[in-house]
């Protein structure tokens, strides 16, 4: 079953167990519609060989008790990112040894990204209940169905990461997962970076040159202005928005208006600061082929390599990777040594990629 924790006497009775189990998964529940942050609900954690337990952040207690166990022991979560800086920030949380099964089932020739539940049924052949995902986690009590749906998202996290690392070792992808982890956890806890934010947009590859540069200067802005004003993302401006203004570039604040979805309190206090921003000038030069064709070319060499080594194509060639290659310096990290040299030189024009999904010498 699982135990419901909302005092901190039952939170610190529960820590020492916790830490020498030596393994814990972790998830949360959260809000993210109303504020910049997510609101945080609810902490799941379950330590090797006990039941879960479910944590009431929104109880008289403090979280930096386990945020300090979390650190010292190995943590498992899927998809964790958010849940990870959720408790960074309530409790404190400092990553220690730290596994994502979302990221080890890439590694393990299941795709990427790849719903828990889905995951569960292929490698465990468990079926569990997501019927609750879109619940409201902020009522109170929670009923008996979202707490059994929040103790199952952790519940087998620690089984499902073993039985996928079989699978990684079978492939003999350990030494690209163990690179691939190593990024992960450097990274996952480092705070946003506005330059880099026009990276979430979708679409964002499918601009020309000039395009990518106003849409980065926009994403910048929007980021940082959501964090002033307490505001999801887009609640400011949504994604399609802006990739709308950085493919348009209009000129005026008149011509700004003529996207519908543009919240007039956006181009009514920001639009002229909008309009300099999608004039700044800057980027490489264009290049012979556009930004989209190149992109489909090079995803398609990828797609061919990650069949053989079995590593889903869209971690092994990430949006970061494919702006190192189209930039000219080839990428610095794992993925570079993984895609191997036929990719190398394919980007230089050394190899085709034929029907057959091969990449062949000239």
């Amino acid at each position: 079953m699982y135990r419901v924790v909302d005092t901190q006497a039952q939170l610190e009775g529960e820590l020492e167990a916790l830490e020498a189990s030596g393994t814990i998964a972790l998830d949360t529940e959260f809000h993210p519609e109303r504020t910049y942050r997510p609101r945080l609900l609810l902490v799941q954690v379950c330590g090797a060989g006990m039941a879960p337990l479910l944590i009431d952040p929104q109880a008289p207690l403090s979280l930096a008790p386990l945020g300090a166990v979390l650190g010292r022991v190995r943590l498992i979560v899927h998809g964790g990112d958010q849940d990870v800086r959720l408790l960074a920030h309530h409790a404190g949380l400092t990553l220690g040894a730290f596994s994502d099964t979302q990221r080890v089932a890439a590694f393990a020739g299941l795709g990427w990204p790849r719903r828990l539940q889905d995951l569960l049924s292929e490698v465990l052949g468990v079926e569990i209940d997501k019927g609750a995902t879109l619940s409201d986690w902020s009522r109170r009590p929670l009923s008996p169905v979202q707490e059994a749906y929040a103790a199952a998202d952790v519940r087998l996290l620690a089984e499902l990461d073993a039985a996928l690392r079989e699978r990684v070792r079978a492939l003999g992808n350990e030494r690209w997962l163990a690179e691939a982890e190593a990024e992960h956890r450097a990274e996952v806890l480092l705070p946003v970076d506005p330059a880099r934010a026009w990276r979430r947009i979708p679409g964002a590859h499918l601009l020309d040159e000039t395009g990518r540069v106003a849409l980065r200067a926009m994403a910048g802005w929007r980021e940082q202005h959501a964090a002033e004003v307490d505001l999801p993302l887009n609640q400011v401006v949504s994604d399609s928005t802006l990739l709308d203004l950085a493919r348009r570039r209009p000129g005026t604040v008149e011509e700004m208006r003529e996207n519908r979805r543009l919240p007039s309190s956006v181009w009514k206090v920001h639009g002229v600061r909008l309009l300099a921003l999608m004039a700044e000038k800057g980027g490489p030069a264009p290049a012979p082929l556009p930004r989209g064709v190149r992109v489909d070319l090079l995803r398609a060499a990828a797609r061919a390599i990650s069949g053989e080594i079995g590593i889903a194509s869209d971690l092994l060639l990430s949006e970061c990777e494919l702006d190192y290659v189209l930039g000219g310096s080839g990428g610095a990290s794992w993925r570079k040594t993984a895609l191997g040299i036929a990719f190398e030189e394919f980007v230089q024009g050394r190899r085709l990629l034929n029907f057959n999904g091969d990449l062949v010498p000239l």
